[in-house]
Order: C-alpha cells, then sequence, then structure tokens
C-alpha cells in the first residue's frame, strides 16, 4: 500500500485525505526543436493532465506523457482508458488506488499519486518535497540539456547554445550511424570544451559489436557515462565487461526488481530512473533504495513533458536527495499550460511554493469528468 508520509511539522497523516473530484484532458504541447532519436521523431508532446479536488476543496494537478509509449509501455489510449475505468468517487485512499493502476498502467497511476500529493501539500501549506524529507534540499538543482539526432552542424549549433545558456553536462543521442555519431560527438567536445560534462544514450539503438567498438573514441572524447548502449541486460552486461566508461541503464530498468536484476548481472554502473515507469513514488523511492544498496550511480529523468511534469521531477529529486536529473525538456515547449519554473543558468531552482509549486492554465471546465458512473461530462 502507498502511504503518503506525514508533511514534515504537519500532525495529520497524508493519508487522511480523499478526493472527490477529478477530470482530466489530453493537450499537444508544441516543441521548438523536433525530440529525435533511435527511439522517437515528433514534434509535439501529447500530454495527459490530471486534477483532483479533495474535501477541502484544495485542487491538485499531474501531467504525463502520452506519446512515449517506445519508454513507458503505454500510449495516450491507454492512460485515458485506465483513469475512465477508476471506480466512482469518492477516492477514499488515493494511494491504494495508485498502487492498483501502477499493475496495469504506470502513466495513469503517476497522475493520480502526483495530482493527490499536490493537493495534500498545498492543503497544508508545504512543498511536495518537505513530505518526502526532512533535509532541506539545494536551492537549485542542474540539469543537463539535449543533442538530439542530426548533422554535424546542428550539434556544434545547439552545443554552442547549450554553452551559453550554462548547462553544465550536455546528452548526445546517439545509436545511429556510428561514424555519423562519432563526428557529432567530437564537434559537440570541440565546441564544449573541457570543462563542460558530456554524457551520450543511445537509447538500445545498438548492437553489442557496434557499442563496443564505440567504446575507444568515446573514452578518448571524455563521455562521463554511456546511457543505454544496446537493448537488454545480457547485451549491457556484455557492454560494461568491456567499457571503460560507466555504463548506465534506462529502457532496461523499471522499478526495484529491475533494478536488482541489472545490478546483480553486474550490467550497469548506473540507472536512469523515471516516476512515468515506477507509477507512484512510493515505487520509485523503492528503486532509488535498492540502486544505493548496490552502490549504482542514479539518475532522475522524466519523459519530456511541460513545465508541471518538470516540476513533478525538481521535487522528487529534491525530497530523494539525487543531484542528477533531467529537467531540460520543459524549455524546449512553445505553448505550456503550466507556470512558475524556469531553467536559469543550466539549472531549475527548488520551488517553496506549497505543493508542485507551479500555476496550471487549464480550468475545470476543460476537462471530462471521472468516477462518475462512467459520466465523461466536463465538471
Amino acid at each position: 500500500m502507498t502511504s503518503m508520509p506525514h508533511s514534515h511539522g504537519q500532525g495529520a497523516s497524508i493519508a487522511d485525505y480523499s478526493i472527490i473530484e477529478a477530470g482530466f484532458v489530453t493537450v499537444d504541447l508544441n516543441l521548438r526543436r523536433r525530440l529525435l532519436h533511435s527511439a522517437v521523431d515528433t514534434a509535439v508532446l501529447t500530454e495527459v493532465f490530471l486534477r483532483v479536488r479533495l474535501a477541502d476543496g484544495t485542487v491538485g494537478w499531474a501531467e504525463t506523457r502520452g506519446n512515449g509509449a517506445y519508454a513507458t509501455k503505454h500510449d495516450t489510449t491507454d492512460i485515458v482508458a485506465a483513469l475512465m475505468a477508476i471506480p466512482d468517487l469518492p477516492w477514499s485512499n488515493p494511494g491504494e488506488l495508485a498502487d492498483r493502476l501502477a499493475g496495469s498502467c504506470p502513466p495513469a497511476a503517476m497522475l493520480v499519486d502526483v495530482a493527490w500529493r499536490d493537493a495534500v501539500a498545498r492543503s497544508s501549506g508545504v512543498p511536495l518535497w518537505s513530505t518526502l524529507t526532512s533535509t532541506p534540499p539545494p536551492v537549485a538543482i542542474p540539469t543537463h540539456t539535449m543533442i538530439v539526432f542530426g548533422t554535424v552542424a546542428e550539434a556544434e549549433e545547439h552545443t554552442s547554445a547549450a554553452v551559453a545558456a550554462g548547462y553544465p553536462r550536455l546528452k548526445i543521442r546517439i545509436g545511429g550511424d556510428p561514424g555519423l555519431d562519432r563526428r557529432r560527438v567530437e564537434a559537440a567536445r570541440n565546441v564544449a570544451g573541457d570543462n563542460v560534462t558530456l554524457v551520450v544514450d543511445a537509447n538500445g539503438g545498438w548492437d553489442v559489436p557496434t557499442a563496443i567498438g564505440s567504446l575507444r573514441w568515446l573514452t578518448d572524447l571524455g563521455v562521463a557515462w554511456f546511457e543505454q548502449p544496446v537493448a537488454g541486460l545480457d547485451g549491457l552486461a556484455a557492454v560494461r565487461s568491456a567499457s571503460p566508461i560507466p555504463v548506465w541503464a534506462d529502457e532496461s530498468v523499471r522499478d526495484a526488481a529491475s533494478v536488482r536484476a541489472a545490478a546483480t548481472l553486474g550490467a550497469i554502473d548506473g540507472v536512469h530512473l523515471k516516476l512515468e515507469k515506477t507509477g507512484t513514488v512510493a515505487a520509485l523511492t523503492e528503486a532509488v533504495d535498492t540502486a544505493r544498496r548496490h552502490e549504482l550511480e542514479i539518475g532522475l529523468g522524466q519523459m519530456d513533458c511541460g513545465r508541471l511534469g518538470c516540476a513533478t521531477t525538481v521535487q522528487l529529486a529534491a525530497g530523494l536527495g539525487i543531484g542528477i536529473a533531467e529537467l531540460w525538456g520543459c524549455a524546449n515547449v512553445t505553448d505550456d499550460r503550466a507556470s512558475g519554473i524556469e531553467l536559469a543558468d543550466g539549472a531549475i531552482p527548488v520551488p517553496i511554493a506549497p505543493g508542485l509549486g507551479v500555476d496550471v492554465e487549464l480550468s475545470a471546465a476543460d476537462l471530462n469528468a471521472l468516477g462518475r458512473s462512467g459520466d465523461t461530462s466536463t465538471i
């Protein structure tokens, strides 16, 4: 059972709060630059927003990506169907409900869990991160930006813009033609210099011989880690056994059990975890704890999303004490539905306002009602 911890300094348990109203909407967010790598090519992010209301009138919000099934295994249709199948309101134990959803559709579970936690933290007048820890977080959490697939000239252009914006770390998408990828990473290193960290992510796009054959030039270019060079744990283990560069998993890890399996096999040095894959904050926390027990490096990421989704990752990174986070995606959105957080000097300040700390520019009239015996009218 998922139960939210007490808000530090608060008297009531967070599990005492039930949801009496809920509604969702899907929105396409346009991108400044196409999201392009070995697993996806899109100019829009299809986002599902969930709004919930507690008995005291406090509202909470959450956002998850619908057109990211290549990573989450669930598309917009799956997420909406899972939400529509939730029993009638009130939802007296939202944590338990999120647990059940996580078994069939983790992105839908994420929506329920995060919106509930946002509402309860807002009701308590505290930022969400403070319900997870009593340790003060850093003022801001640094992030890397993304160099997507493209030409060498585009890699140079995007790297130059990222360095000028103050990003301390760049993630370069590889996993296509290895010769072109090498020239792109070389171009990024030449533009960035030695004071910017470079990491690469193949999204499982290479086979084992190609990945191993690329290790020498990746090492020569000072790459800090190699994320998901190949698909599958056996392949990761083979690459890691030959690699002087730390090997991380993303697509191959989803929860604590898969983190444990990868670590036990000796397949990885680090993990890139996402709430969209674990489904609930409690399951994410368990995965983080498992990675720490196995002395793995930990990065907390997200499917590219708007500011509401990004705020969720910031709050969780602060609450779980994770210093490596992937937060840049919202900066690529041209028409977001939320405001209140912005990237500055390659980092996002940790919100101190209650809940997730952002304002959502959607109203109840925009939404489809949930939990009303199949009634899908607006609430």
